[in-house]
């Protein structure tokens, strides 16, 4: 085997990166010969459907675009196109956290895909992948390798395995540990039958890096760019005829890149100096296109691309392209010689619509073709037959085990367990309406355990619809008991599996390790258990599942089950312990932050009573209705890098909103209770509880974060650390007209709207970057008057209140997640009526709160709505012979009397009438002597509480 110096001795005369995956947000984008004909085609594979759109490219440069393909695949997390099927046509891998496994899929058909090929690889919780020509060096063999990341393993928990493919059958050939997760792989071919190197990004601290792997020899990390920025991402290209390639570092939204080179010295590799690049606007994504032995990155900024070269190490910028009017660059998929296919859609849109085949010859842009692309989805690529092992809509685990695709508007499902058959109609159109000769399409024995089946049209008055494709049956389905959910501890939990050879592994915790199923354990504390099962015999694995128990005492115990006549398939499910119950006098939700960098949301009432734990996560912002709880998490939320999350406080379902893939700090509901406004890439967007975003703003501003919406007018406040316009600015709703409120306050951060809307609480701060340097509490009217300091606490880096406060329900108070006299907490700060100062002498005392992870940010506050009193009692008065009597209905037996020898407001006050008190009837009495009864006397009845009569 030929060394790795002698290997790059060879030239690198205008060598192209074929198969560089890109992505986005919503949709990966690479090259490959998918249909064999020696030209190559475009992909584009949506993340949440994994359905494929294949652009097959013939030698003229125009497209035929395929149908949607499904790969049997959802929420992909990883992509890459390769030799892993056939020998002469590229295929595609793709898999997802969740699936366990990777699916390999043919993509040659326009029309469908066929089943997809399962590998499983040793790893678990396979992430992202990376096809390698190869790894081994020498000849590249017919079929491709695979390298795959995973990062749920046994300790060490982030690897990579690399597997040898022929024709979908997989050997291993080694498993390496990384030091955290290895994320956004692409292949780094070496000249003239060089190694296939890897490189990607290793997440997971508090600054990312880039490792080179290289599998000759002894397999190891070849060479590594350190601190690089978080939640960033990269791409690489040859320049100027040089031997290895260069890299560009970028942190989407943000307007400065960083190139590094890499290079050989004294037979080591290592990343030259980096070579900052100021750019005119944020960088929404980087590709790279070769011309000759030279090329280009290309910067996409939104709506246009601009090709940036380095001749001689200088940056140039070559003209703008850009994409058609109205429409955003969605992604690029590099070609040869210059060309790349160009992907675009309507601003707002998730997903790309049009496509233009573009030749850069290192100066000018020309178009060659442009297409129109396939919808994501069809009634072909959509399940709507769905077998299950418990019956649907009445049981609380329902055991899903396959999905299919009949004919549209099925109606019907017969024969479970025996066989599967279904009854279609087709849609004649809005004039013929359904056919009325249903047809039958029978799918044979349906896998075990199958007992139910749940169809399209499932009455005549309920239609389910899906834009999930087809999912197969797993290899082995496994079944917990308990089902998720809320319990009084201890409880024994465990699984049942179907397939013959199937085994168990479940953890109680990412560092618990995994653990062979042998017999029921017991859970005492809050746990999530993850789970799957292995089928030895087809050496294949389940999909990861999860289970979530809440088994804390903070709420009340979950009612006994009780069967009710004709009801014994529905089970009462367990009351959820952890509502949110609020008080009249408010309710803070706040977060607290672990070591680890893992978060968890409480509420705690304002009076110190009531503490409840809600959910894992950070950053809690509340609908002022009380119904939604947004929120951050997944990845390091502590770093604006968390998913957005939104949260039913009545039911406790979660929905993820919003796949960060960018930087989100916060957020906030608009009136309606069912929006949130956040900022994300640069822009501020609106997102509603499906999952359905849109732009808001359109020139992007990357320093700006964190809306809160002012709740009586709509209008929207937010903060600025651009060293250019620092401050608080308060804009309408759409983000125009905006006006800073802060003055010359240093560093102000995390603008909060009073109940009223008039004034705004913010903190300021350090200057930089940073969200999380706040320190001492400031107010101000929202026309910027009224500018007062609330708390004035010295620099030590110690004490402050990193992300400001929100207010109380009254208005009356500030409240903050922060750090005075030492002494991190919960702290309730009371103002003057004016709003000028803190109306308080010290020390202040924290909130009593349960001991634990230190308090991070307090996100909301609620109160409790009183019920307005309808049904006054009555108070009588009559007169007799010696005594003046006072008497009201036994019905309000939870009033007391009291009295006052002035109206309300003069002195003295309302009193108490100890007694006593006598039952007369269905009547309340007290009795007051004639001589006693003063000149001016008052009674009221007022709510206390129930007192004992005693009987007259």
């Amino acid at each position: 085997m030929r060394t790795l110096t002698a290997i790059l001795s060879f030239a690198l005369a205008g060598r192209v990166f074929a198969g560089v995956v890109y992505e986005n947000q919503t949709e990966f984008f690479t090259t490959g010969d998918f249909n064999g004909d020696g030209v190559t085609d475009i992909l584009v594979l949506d993340k949440s459907t994994g359905n494929a759109r294949v652009g097959y490219l013939n030698a003229a440069g125009s497209i035929a675009w395929s149908a949607p393909l499904a790969t049997g695949t959802e929420n992909v997390s990883g992509c890459a196109a390769g030799r892993f099927l056939k020998a002469s046509r590229d295929g595609i891998a793709v898999t997802s956290a969740d699936l366990n496994r990777v699916n390999l899929a043919d993509l040659s058909n326009s029309n469908s895909a066929p089943s997809p090929t399962v590998v499983s690889p040793a790893g678990i919780g396979a992430h992202s992948i990376a096809a390698l020509a190869s790894p081994l060096g020498g000849a590249a063999p017919a079929y491709n390798f695979l390298l795959v990341a995973s990062s749920l393993n046994p300790p060490p928990q982030k690897r990579l395995d690399l597997l040898g493919l022929n024709s979908g059958a997989a050997s291993p050939v080694g498993q390496y540990p990384e030091t955290g997760s290895f994320d956004r792989p692409n292949a780094l071919p070496l000249p003239s039958n060089g190694p296939t190197l890897a490189a990607g990004l290793v997440r997971g601290g508090t600054n990312d890096s880039l490792d080179i792997w290289q599998f000759t020899n002894s397999p190891s990390v070849l060479a590594t760019a350190s601190n690089l920025p978080s939640n960033g991402d990269y791409a690489f290209g040859q320049f100027n005829g040089e031997l290895l390639p260069r890299f560009l570092f970028y942190q989407p939204g943000q307007s400065n890149v960083t190139v590094m080179s890499l290079l050989q010295t004294n037979g080591a590799y290592v990343f030259g100096p980096p070579l900052a690049v100021s750019l005119t606007n944020a960088v929404t994504q980087v590709f790279y296109t070769a011309v000759g032995s030279n090329g280009a990155f290309q910067i996409n900024f939104g709506g246009a691309i601009q090709g940036l070269r380095l001749p001689g190490s200088v940056p140039s910028l070559t003209s703008p392209y850009g994409a058609a009017a109205g429409s955003v660059v969605t992604g690029m998929a590099p070609l040869q010689n210059g060309t790349f296919a160009l992907l675009d859609a309507p601003a707002g849109s998730p997903i790309s619509m049009h496509a233009s085949i573009v030749r850069f010859d290192g100066t000018n842009y020309t178009q060659i073709s442009s297409s129109n692309m396939p919808s994501v989805t069809t009634s072909a690529t959509r399940a709507n037959v769905w077998l299950f092992d418990s019956e649907p809509f009445v049981s609380q685990s329902l055991g899903f085990i396959e999905s299919l695709s009949a004919p549209v508007w099925s109606v019907s499902a017969a024969g479970l367990p025996g066989s599967d058959n279904v009854t279609a109609e087709s849609d004649g159109g809005p004039t013929n309406g359904l056919s009325t000769t249903p047809s039958t399409n029978s799918f044979g024995a349906p896998p075990s355990p199958s007992k139910f089946a749940l169809v399209n049209q499932y009455n005549d008055a309920i239609s389910v619809f899906s834009y999930g494709s087809p999912r197969p049956p797993e290899s082995a389905n496994v079944l917990i008991s308990p089902p998720p959910g809320a319990y009084q501890p201890p409880i024994q939990v465990s699984f049942t599996v179907s397939g013959g050879g199937s085994t168990v592994y479940y953890n109680t915790g990412p560092t618990n390790g995994w653990h062979l199923y042998s017999a029921p354990f017991s859970l005492i504390y809050n746990t999530t258990v993850t789970y799957f099962a292995s089928n030895s015999a087809a050496a294949l694995r389940s999909r990861l599942q999860t289970a979530n128990y809440l088994l804390g005492n903070a709420g009340p115990p979950p009612s006994p089950i009780v069967d009710k006549p004709g009801t014994d398939t529905n089970a009462e499910p367990p009351i959820t312990t952890n509502v949110a119950v609020l008080s009249s006098a408010g309710t803070v939700f706040y977060g607290r932050r672990a070591a680890d960098n893992t978060g968890t949301i409480w509420c705690v009432n304002l009076d110190g009573s009531g503490e409840t734990y809600i959910t894992s996560g950070a950053r809690p912002r509340v609908s002022r209705d009380g119904k939604w709880l947004a929120f951050l998490r997944d990845g390091n939320p502590f770093a604006n890098q968390g998913n957005l999350y939104a949260r039913n406080l009545l039911t406790g379902t979660e929905t993820l909103l919003v796949n960060n893939t960018n930087t989100i700090v916060h957020y906030d509901w608009d009136a309606t209770g069912t929006n949130l406004v956040f900022d994300y890439n640069c822009l501020f967007y609106r997102v509603n509880l499906f999952g359905q975003t849109a732009a808001i703003t359109a020139s992007p501003v990357c320093d700006a974060f964190a809306p809160a919406v002012n709740p009586a007018t709509g209008g929207v406040a937010y903060f600025d650390l651009n060293p250019n316009s620092r401050g608080i600015f308060v804009a309408t709703s759409n983000f125009t007209a905006a006006g800073k409120v802060s003055g010359s306050i240093t560093g102000a951060r995390w603008p909060e709207w009073s109940p009223d809307g008039q004034a705004l609480s913010f903190v300021n701060g350090a200057l930089g970057v940073s969200v999380d340097g706040g320190m001492d509490l400031w107010i101000v009217n929202a026309d910027g008057t009224g500018l007062n300091a609330i708390t004035a606490i010295s620099g030590d880096g110690t004490n402050g209140f990193p992300h400001g406060a929100v207010w109380s329900p009254d208005g009356g108070s500030l409240v903050a997640a922060g750090t005075i006299y030492g002494t991190n907490g919960l702290w309730v700060i009371p103002l003057t009526a004016d709003h000028t100062s803190c109306d308080c002498a010290e020390p202040l005392t924290p909130l009593p709160i349960s001991p634990g992870d230190p308090v991070d940010f307090a996100g909301s506050t609620l109160a409790a709505a009183v019920p307005p009193i309808t049904n006054f009692p009555s108070l009588y008065i009559r007169l007799d012979p010696t005594m003046v009597v006072v008497y009201w209905s036994t019905n309000n037996g939870d009033y007391t009397l009291q009295t006052s020898a002035a109206l309300p407001g003069a002195s003295p006050a309302w009193s108490g009438i100890t007694g006593p008190y006598y039952l007369n009837g269905s009547n309340i009495e007290y009795d007051l002597p004639r001589t006693n009864l003063l000149t001016h006397q008052y009674f009221r009845l007022n709510l206390t509480g129930a007192f004992v009569a005693a009987p007259q």
